[in-house]
């Protein structure tokens, strides 16, 4: 058991997009240029608050009381996490800080909002989960565990569920496993529920009998902007969608993806295939392909 190979969800995920993307991230190391960290700083300002929020409520704590933690949270994290500089102007900054605000004051509603009974079910945030099936190892962090007497509910908060699995975009999985297209952030989604589903059944928080399901939580799906005489209003809305679902019925298919990246990674194969239909989607907007000799082979070539 000593050399199973623990992988999480991003790396499979990066593998599936690109077998050689994932030797330069990860394996070479290939510096890339600076990104802009004005969305990751923004996603740490949210999930911090909402990790605070659960932590610290109590399973009968009034509504108020757990919108009003939530708020003044925020004011802290968003302080804490965002810098000036990556913006283009202060009203940037503002407009911004108020469409998160907006997003958690709903996520957060006294009058049932769906923050509200995440904050109460909450048993553990931010929690490392890991198993092994087949002389495979996969582990990751979930968000928030959500548990009642005869169920466990994982929950993985994002900004928005655009390009997120559904039952109706399943089906890209077999087409993605046969190179008949190439569906990277899908397949990540997929990876992610197996190794969460699974993980915390390996876990002491699991009882034998246990329903578990997994949810990612778009907290920024749908928004408005209203401008008014004396400024403007934002206005946020987020909702979950479920992917238990998809990993029952499309159970076969998930785990052969990720025995085939697993596998490719522990047995260092970074030739990228099928290239052609990656040379067209994943390509042009690769952080490596001026050091990707495949890249440059197929310009050279023209």
């Amino acid at each position: 058991m000593s050399d199973v190979v623990y992988l999480s969800p991003s790396r499979l995920a990066t593998y599936a997009d690109c077998a050689r993307k994932y030797d330069h991230k990860y394996e070479q190391r290939v510096e890339t240029p600076d990104e802009t960290t004005l969305y990751l700083n923004q996603g740490l300002a949210y999930h911090e608050t909402i990790e605070v929020v659960c932590n610290e409520t109590e399973p009968d704590d009034e509504p108020e009381q757990i919108h009003a933690r939530a708020m003044a949270t925020f004011e802290e994290t968003w302080a804490d996490h965002i810098d000036p500089a990556d913006y283009a102007s202060h009203s940037h900054q503002e407009f911004q800080r108020a469409e998160n605000r907006a997003a958690l004051d709903t996520f957060f509603d006294p009058n049932g909002g769906d923050g509200i009974e995440h904050a109460r079910s909450s048993v553990e945030t931010e929690r490392w989960v890991k198993f092994e099936r087949n002389g495979r190892g996969l582990h990751g962090k979930v968000d928030n565990i959500l548990k009642t007497e005869d169920e466990i509910h994982l929950i993985d908060y994002k900004r928005n569920l655009r390009d997120v699995i559904s039952s109706g975009t399943a089906t890209r999985l077999e087409d993605h496993r046969n190179g008949d297209d190439h569906e990277p952030k899908r397949v990540k989604n997929a990876f992610q529920t197996a190794t969460y589903i699974e993980g915390i059944k390996q876990s002491p928080l699991y009882e034998d009998g246990m329903t578990v399901r997994f949810s990612f939580y778009g907290l920024m799906n749908q928004g408005s902007f209203v401008s008014r005489p004396d400024g403007y209003e934002v206005s946020a809305r987020g909702y979950p969608r479920e992917t238990t679902g998809i990993y029952d019925e499309y159970n076969d298919m998930i785990w052969s993806l990720i025995e085939e990246a697993h596998d490719g990674i522990t047995s260092d194969v970074y030739d990228p295939k099928p290239f052609d239909l990656i040379n067209d989607e994943a390509c042009p907007d690769c952080d490596y392909s001026d050091a990707c000799p495949e890249y440059i082979a197929e310009r050279v070539s023209r």
